[in-house]
């Protein structure tokens, strides 16, 4: 592994915060994010699915409600299969703490999910 890759697969799982230098980002891949597809489906005729677009929207709403000082820190880019946001190391971080609460408690989702907007 180079110096340069600082990629962290274990404090935030399931997700990856990849630092490779110059790229970083925190990820969510369709495999890991079928362990929650339940909660999305719930809500499947208002359009959710569960993709990395869906998680996108909830960490928006993350965003604006816990952690507003960095809205214009972070950037996506997720595609079906994978969730992904950008930005500095730090603010991946905190990004990565209060996904994690999402991810591993279907109420605080669900309650998300409640506010969240299709991407």
């Amino acid at each position: 592994m180079p110096d340069s890759d600082r990629t962290d697969k274990t404090s935030y799982a399931p997700f990856i915060l990849a630092d490779r230098g110059k790229y970083r980002s925190l990820l969510l891949t369709d495999r890991d994010m079928m362990a929650k597809v339940h909660v999305f489906e719930e809500r499947k005729a208002e359009g959710w699915i569960g993709s990395g677009y869906d998680w996108a929207s909830i960490a928006r709403v993350l965003l604006m409600e816990q952690l507003p000082d960095l809205e214009n820190d972070i950037s996506f880019d997720p595609e079906a299969g994978m969730f992904s946001a950008s930005g500095a190391r730090p603010a991946l971080e905190r990004l990565a703490t209060v996904m994690l609460a999402a991810f591993e408690s279907d109420e605080i989702l669900r309650d998300l999910l409640s506010r969240a907007e299709l991407d």
